[in-house]
């Protein structure tokens, strides 16, 4: 099926390099782990967003000279924004603008960090803007993982600061000065740390043990043993992996 050129999806990525990484994952989990979860959730949020079947794609990213294109995400390359304004806000802002140059009516931003997004929450998203209503997705602490808005919505912008702390409430209060509606999608979580990244960990079965530190993996492992309580006893239950993390 073609893809609606009246939607698009924006996704910013950048390479998987240690000093590109953001200053939270890498507080969080240390320099070259921060890069690879980093990576895997990069890697999970462009399936979806491919994958989404009535929105074009844009992806606003920063390359560099070890990564000057996207075949590390896609082999096939799907070609790029450049990033010009290595400023959060302003990149974002920057990739809203070409959406709606290149003919996009709706245009949704979504956040890698938070795995939790699902397709039928992009449907959610795309069904409720318009000129006069804007889509938000709020993690729990507040943060955003998808703004959704037409291009009559993009002053909610203007102003510097709108993405830092409980960007999801100084969104809205903008939105709300501005005479606009506010359309929620469900609340999801983003990763942060480790016990953030052991709920996706629990989800994603096929997460390689490179993600893992040795106290979540032994948290998983211990999990996993608890909910096969009440099922069959296996005669090989799982042991944990030889080398649990780094």
């Amino acid at each position: 099926m073609a893809k609606n050129r009246d939607n698009c999806i924006i996704l910013l990525v950048d390479p998987p390099e240690a000093d590109k990484i953001s200053a939270e994952l890498k507080t969080a989990f240390g320099p070259e782990r921060a890069a690879h979860v980093n990576s895997d959730l990069m890697s999970a949020a462009y399936k979806l967003a491919k994958n989404f079947g009535d929105a074009i794609l844009i992806l606003s990213y920063a390359k560099t000279a070890r990564h000057p294109d996207l075949t590390w995400l896609d082999p096939e390359d799907p070609g790029f924004l450049e990033v010009k304004n290595h400023n959060y806000e302003d990149r974002l802002q920057d990739a809203f603008r070409l959406a709606f140059f290149t003919g996009a009516k709706k245009a949704v931003f979504i956040s890698h960090l938070s795995p939790e997004l699902k397709e039928e929450w992009l449907y959610q998203a795309f069904d409720a803007v318009n000129d006069k209503t804007v889509a938000l997705g709020a993690n729990q602490d507040g943060s955003h993982y998808l703004i959704g808005l037409s291009q009559q919505n993009l002053k909610i912008f203007e102003t510097p600061g709108f993405s830092h702390g409980k960007s999801v409430e100084a969104l809205s209060e903008r939105a709300k000065k501005n005479k606009l509606a506010v359309a929620p999608t469900p609340e999801a979580y983003s990763i942060t740390g480790e016990e953030s990244l052991l709920k996706w960990m629990e989800s994603k079965e096929t997460l390689p043990p490179l993600f893992q530190s040795p106290q979540a993996a032994q948290a998983a492992q211990e999990h996993k043993k608890h909910s096969r309580r009440h099922g069959k006893t296996q005669e090989n239950p799982a042991q944990p992996p030889e080398n649990p993390g780094v």
